[in-house]
């Protein structure tokens, strides 16, 4: 199909210090705010309780980002627990459906490095996204893509760290830890200028639970890190990468004891993970921008195990928004919807 509608996403800008724009954000978001955590991570006893725990380790982690979280819950209303809980959407609710690739040097047409994904989530959740800039005089400028009160949950600096993600662990479910969630340690991975002071954070860090992040940098560097339990996988890329929902490395999957279930409607990751493997394979060293939106728009399997997620009886995860980073240009590009239906837009880190 050809590519006809607009994508349009609000965009949003603070400057100051992290808890100033923490403050104004949480101010303009309140409402919003609080409605997805009542909605999504409804507060009760237990949840609170591990919110309360975590804050305890995020207050005492990277000091821009626990300002920021300070100052969110000064200007929404909502305590650090409820804000925390918030930040815990991952770990609560667990059910994030990306699919995501990344390439670099021989497995792309001019040798930089580009990653991308389709955030893939509940339908409900479609109208809620939007983007923001922060310009803090203690981390670096990001463009980052969000929700209300999960303000990082990708995007790229202007260093030309970019961060992109999936989620792991569900087959079983790993339990979530006392440590930082994972939209928190996103913003502060994004804080970082190259993929290997990122990956020294993520390693020293105790994370509270399962992902698996793909970083990029302006060097050309590409890595991805599959995390869960506390255990933490780092690969490099040397030409493409990808991934669905379930860990590819041995130490995780035996940690996890994970088990990948047949396809269907709603446990796809297999297919998925097969399909972008095989349009890896195929365009490699020729991987560029307009490759990349052309694989995560794909529909090569039969409906309900594509790359591309359109809704379908029985299924509730669609492809909300579409997306991709350039470091070495420090831009953020992405297509509102679904990707088939709507041009990717190009979102400079210092537009």
């Amino acid at each position: 199909m050809a590519v006809q509608l607009q994508s349009v996403l609000p965009v949003a800008e603070f400057r100051g210090s992290p808890r100033a724009c923490g403050r104004g954000y949480g101010e303009v978001q309140a409402e919003a705010m609080r409605a997805l955590l009542t909605m999504e991570v409804r507060p009760n006893r237990w949840r609170l309780r591990l919110a309360a725990c975590c804050w305890q380790e995020l207050g005492r982690w990277e000091k821009p980002v626990a300002e920021f979280v300070r100052g969110l819950a000064e200007g929404s209303g909502l305590t650090p627990a409820e804000t925390t809980l918030l930040l815990l959407h991952e770990e609560i609710v667990h059910s994030k459906h990306c699919t995501a690739l990344g390439a670099t040097g021989p497995g792309t047409r001019d040798g930089r490095a580009i990653i991308g994904q389709n955030w893939d989530w509940a339908s409900p959740l479609t109208p809620w996204p939007g983007l923001l800039r922060l310009r803090t005089n203690a981390m670096p400028a990001t463009i980052t893509y969000g929700y209300p009160g999960l303000w990082a949950a990708a995007g790229i600096n202007e260093h030309g760290l970019a961060l992109m993600w999936t989620s792991a662990g569900y087959r079983p479910k790993v339990a979530p830890l006392v440590g930082i969630p994972t939209y928190a340690l996103i913003a502060g991975v994004l804080s970082r200028r190259t993929c290997r002071e990122a990956i020294d954070l993520v390693e020293r860090t105790p994370f509270a639970g399962c992902f698996i992040f793909f970083l990029a940098d302006a060097a050309g560097e590409v890595w991805v890190l599959e995390a869960g339990g506390g255990r933490l996988e780092v690969v490099p890329c040397a030409d493409v990468i990808g991934r669905a929902n379930h860990y590819e490395t041995a130490a995780l999957r035996r940690f996890s004891r994970q088990r990948i279930p047949p396809d269907n409607l709603k446990e796809n990751t297999r297919s998925r993970g097969r399909r972008m493997a095989e349009l890896l394979r195929k365009h490699r060293g020729r991987i560029g921008p307009r490759t990349v939106e052309s694989i995560l728009c794909d529909h090569g399997r039969p409906p309900g195990l594509n790359i591309c997620q359109h809704p379908l009886p029985g299924r509730h995860v669609v492809t909300i928004d579409s997306f991709y980073a350039r470091p070495d240009r420090r831009e953020f590009w992405i297509a509102r919807g679904h990707p088939c239906r709507h041009r990717y837009e190009r979102h400079p880190v210092l537009g």
